[in-house]
């Protein structure tokens, strides 16, 4: 008798041998996640793919795409599944997901998510470059995309020799007396982009300078040569506009401007015009 129910336990552990081979490959165990990304993994054979967020309802993933990488497991390739995802509808944190195969639920886990204002951003632009990526000789950029509410990979460049910004120019502040000018100029210190400002007050002729590293199109820089501890924050907002954001000021006897102040730099040529 024991040895006749061994072909049907046998059977009974070979279907769930076959039915559990695959994998949710995206999100993994504690992964970030942010902007429309995609949920996506493979399985030998199945009917029927679905999701599970957290405590909502399940949704269906199509099923059946093309996975070479997948051969060599299930001896076929159409065992893909994926599905496009607005992370930014979830709260920052993290969150569950679980993955059910014809009903069975085969594999559960939690991500992390880190979401902006609003699940779905809107005329938002902007770039920066991440410097010695993937390798210490490429620098790549990465730029605002609203499609995919993230940042894409927009250009590689050797390390020193990515393009820098428009900052080189004189500036002078909007609506403002006009008495004192600012000059910014991109470049490179040793391989990093750099920022240096010089500000000077056409009235007392005292001048002050200020550099920092450039990320992207923004850059915070520092005195270099000035009697008062200041910083700024300087972005290049287009061509012709720049803003500078006070980071901090001290001794505050001698600053009159305050840690958030913000003014708008116009290029003087186009003041001029």
């Amino acid at each position: 008798m024991f040895y006749g129910r061994i072909p049907a336990l046998c059977l009974v552990f070979a279907s769930t041998l076959a039915h559990g081979k695959g994998a949710l490959e995206n999100p993994k165990p504690g992964d970030p996640m942010s902007g429309i990304g995609t949920i996506y993994g493979w399985n030998c054979d199945a009917d029927l793919i679905e999701i599970q967020i957290d405590d909502g309802g399940r949704i269906q993933v199509p099923y059946g795409s093309t996975r070479g990488d997948t051969r060599k497991a299930c001896g076929d390739t159409d065992n893909g599944f994926v599905t496009p995802y607005n992370f930014g509808l979830l709260s920052n944190g993290e969150h569950r997901i679980r993955l059910y195969v014809d009903g069975t639920k085969e594999q559960d886990r939690n991500f992390r998510v880190t979401r902006l204002t609003k699940p779905y951003m809107r005329g938002l632009e902007a770039s920066t470059v991440v410097t010695e990526f993937p390798d210490k000789d490429h620098d790549i950029t990465l730029t605002w995309s609203e499609s995919a509410q993230n940042f894409q990979i927009t250009s590689i460049e050797a390390v020193g020799s990515h393009p820098l910004p428009a900052f080189n120019g004189l500036w002078r502040v909007k609506n403002g007396a006009g008495d004192v000018l600012f000059q910014t100029t991109a470049g490179y210190r040793g391989d990093k982009p750099w920022l240096t400002m010089s500000m000077l007050d056409m009235v007392s002729n005292d001048l002050q300078i200020y550099s920092g590293q450039l990320e992207g199109r923004s850059s915070i820089v520092d005195d270099e040569y000035a009697p008062v501890d200041a910083a700024f924050e300087m972005e290049l907002l287009n061509a012709n506009e720049m803003r500078m954001t006070v980071v901090h000021c001290a001794p505050a006897s001698s600053c009159n401007i305050r840690a958030g102040d913000r003014f708008t730099l116009l290029r003087k040529e186009t003041v001029e015009q």
